[in-house]
């Protein structure tokens, strides 16, 4: 290796890093200093594979990564890409520092403190790579080997977006970017699971989406064995051997405790919607709400009613089956549509428009009084930050309703009957879900709180999440849109709806409610990742995976003794969904159970609270292709530091068929003092005399 290259680099961070953190550096703005300071720093390189647009076309390329992390650090983190990206890093850089710093402080077989050093993304590849967040997963793992000082395969390379619960996100393109893997001689390609098949159009001008198997490409063409992975966990045992235990499920999810502290608001909501609804059919009975054409505003009415009945039913099934999250959405569903109907019928008696403002004025104060107790409610610990974030969605949802209502009685638009109708079913609803909002609130208090979360670092949280958000967003939609958006109308659903939380949630951030901001932009999340989930493959194909992630993260979040109940809640309606058989909306709550616990098991940094071990490498057969691959390669080559997984999955690719001989990477550490060095190279090269491997690099430095 080149070491005056390398002890430039160390010297480098030395400059950028440690300055800063001198205070007098901080005082006298301009001025230089000069001084010395030791430090340790270890780092690794890694390939990733992205795809980039060329002339012809997109294609899979391997980038690489540089992750150093030094000590004397506070936890920051850095990010250089050359060239940039579609879709910015630095998001995926500190969430996957986030994770890993989580799993290694909870780890008590390992001293250090994550919190003590700094991490350093050194990205480079030949051409422009779109995309972005699939860099995540293979930064997550290096930052781990790091940290543990863990010496990572080489052989094995890996794409995946890395989400707040330590699950491995979908990504687009695997097959472009299998290619890229053969180029540098890879045996192990790791991929996010459930995306064992691909999409292609075939047919000409009336082709069609044909899927196939990933296995079978990366097999067949390269001899590649592809994994599927669920989480970083078990990213890292592929890479390192190494794994984190865990506590396994005992298919235990809601316990004695969550349905105490459930069951009485159940029955308490269940009673209140029966006496409703009882009420709402006699004075319905008693009306005479015309139901002329075109309008028949008395069958609309009736409807409700219906609904009412209905949901009423619904809550009292699942009550006796002690599902009491489920009962009790239901039973708000039913008085929703009983109030409206209660509001319809008096205002049809009365037929006065002071009747509709004493409505609004009502319900204004008692919006008015459970928003600002939802604002005010103190969050001791994550019990707290479940309950009051519950609380505080509630009262941004009902702030919506009530907006609707006042400009449709300030503008005047209530000129019809149908158009009162409408106010009214909106008042109906923000008076519920006004009342809703103390419900969650004293849910909370139900339970021991656990851990120290204070409003900034809520506020912090929810803007990583939302950005996190956005990313995954954008990357879905490139995505899509290459494919074809017309062919995947579910898709696009998936996006839209993503993309409205997101505004929902900055629009919360800055209202002061950022417990719901940071929920709702882990929904978001759930849903812009789904976009891509879905393609070529059938939700009821997916329940038990996303089952099993959520029961597994309840256990680690129960483990760490905290009482995930928003995730059991939404767990519980999943499972109500799916015995439905409404499949796609069951995977988006089973979805949103499991990222919801696992984000918070993963804010939680306890320490001590798993053992790390080494189980060696998974190992696979070897295949029998009957023919020889060669070591020559075309194409595309490598550069220091690397940019991980950022591609998208698009169609048109080129094809790498030929594979080259892997230099081993592995973690380095060494003690080095502050000190000049001579002006360092130019670290670019022509296309031409891109260097194949890390150890190429560095003969082609000296």
């Amino acid at each position: 290796m080149n070491k005056k290259a390398l002890l430039f680099v160390a010297t480098l961070f030395i400059f950028s890093t440690l300055a800063p953190q001198f205070s007098i550096a901080t005082s006298n703005p301009g001025q230089i200093y000069e001084g010395e300071a030791s430090l340790i720093y270890r780092n690794v390189t890694v390939y990733a594979p992205a795809v980039a647009s060329t002339d012809e076309g997109y294609v899979g390329v391997i980038s690489t990564i540089t992750v150093t992390i030094q000590s004397n650090g506070s936890g920051r983190v850095f990010v250089d890409t050359l060239p940039l990206t579609q879709v910015d890093m630095q998001g995926s850089a500190r969430l996957a520092v986030k994770v890993a710093s989580a799993l290694v402080k909870n780890d008590e077989n390992c001293d250090a403190n994550p919190e003590e050093y700094d991490y350093f993304f050194v990205v480079r590849t030949t051409a422009p790579v779109i995309g972005g967040p699939s860099a995540g997963a293979i930064m997550t793992v290096a930052t781990i080997s790091l940290l543990e000082n863990w010496a990572m395969d080489n052989e094995t390379v890996m794409t995946g977006m890395i989400n707040p619960d330590a699950s491995i996100g979908p990504i687009g393109g695997i097959p472009q970017k299998i290619d890229a893997a053969n180029s540098v001689g890879a045996k192990t390609f790791l991929i996010p699971r459930g995306q064992g098949t691909y999409t292609e159009f075939e047919g000409g001008i009336f082709a069609t989406p044909v899927t196939k198997s990933v296995a079978d490409y990366a097999m067949n063409n390269y001899g590649i064995t592809v994994v599927e992975v669920t989480e970083i966990d078990d990213a890292v045992e592929h890479f390192t051997g190494y794994t984190f235990e865990t506590n396994e499920s005992n298919g235990e999810i809601s316990t004695q405790n969550y349905l105490d502290s459930m069951e009485p608001l159940a029955r308490h909501l269940l009673e209140n919607a029966s006496e409703m609804w009882l009420d709402a059919s006699e004075k319905f009975n008693e009306s005479n709400i015309p139901n002329y054409f075109p309008t028949y505003n008395r069958e609309f009415v009736d409807d409700k009613l219906e609904a009412a009945k209905t949901a009423l039913t619904e809550s009292q099934k699942w009550y006796n089956k002690n599902l009491y999250y489920t009962s009790t959405s239901k039973s708000f569903q039913s008085l929703i549509n009983s109030r409206f109907v209660n509001y319809a019928c008096e205002y049809d008696t009365v037929q006065d428009s002071s009747y509709l403002e004493e409505l609004l004025d009502e319900v204004e104060l008692l919006y008015t009084n459970a928003s600002n107790e939802a604002k005010n409610a103190e969050i001791n610990g994550f019990i707290t930050l479940q309950s009051v974030g519950a609380a505080q969605r509630r009262a941004s949802e009902a702030k919506t309703y009530f907006d609707l209502a006042r400009a449709s009685y300030d503008n005047q638009d209530l000129s019809t009957f149908s158009d009162v109708l409408d106010f009214l079913y909106e008042i109906a609803f923000v008076y519920e879900r006004s009342n809703s909002i103390g419900w969650w609130i004293n849910i909370g208090t139900h339970f021991t709180d656990i851990g120290e979360i204070g409003n900034s670092t809520i506020e912090n949280l929810a803007l990583e999440y939302i950005e996190e958000a956005e990313q995954s967003s954008i990357y879905s939609n490139v995505i899509i849109d290459e494919m074809g958006s017309s062919y995947y109308p579910e898709s696009v659903r998936y996006l839209n709806t993503a993309n409205d939380l997101i505004d929902s949630a900055r629009d919360n951030l800055e209202k002061d409610y950022p417990a719901a901001a940071l929920f709702e932009a882990l929904e978001g999340l759930v849903k812009a990742n789904l976009a891509i989930e879905i393609i070529g493959v059938d939700a009821e194909d997916r329940i038990d995976i996303a089952s099993d992630h959520a029961s597994s993260n309840i256990a680690k979040s129960r483990k760490q003794g905290i009482e995930p109940v928003l995730a059991v809640s939404y767990y519980e309606y999943a499972e109500s969904l799916a015995n439905e058989s409404s499949y796609d909306n069951a995977l988006v709550y089973y979805k949103y159970s499991g990222m919801i616990a696992g984000a918070i098991t993963f804010t939680n940094m306890s320490t001590g609270t798993s053992s790390s071990r080494y189980v060696g490498i998974p190992e696979y057969g070897k295949p029998n292709l009957g023919v020889t691959i060669n070591s020559a390669a075309i194409g595309i080559a490598l550069l220091i530091g690397g940019i991980g997984g950022l591609g998208l999955g698009l169609i048109i690719a080129s094809r790498f068929v030929k594979k080259e001989e892997i230099a081993q990477t592995k973690a380095t550490e060494q003690q080095i003092e502050y000190q000049e060095t001579e002006k360092y190279r130019n670290p670019y090269f022509s296309k031409e005399e891109m260097p194949r491997s890390i150890k190429d690099y560095y003969k082609k430095k000296k």
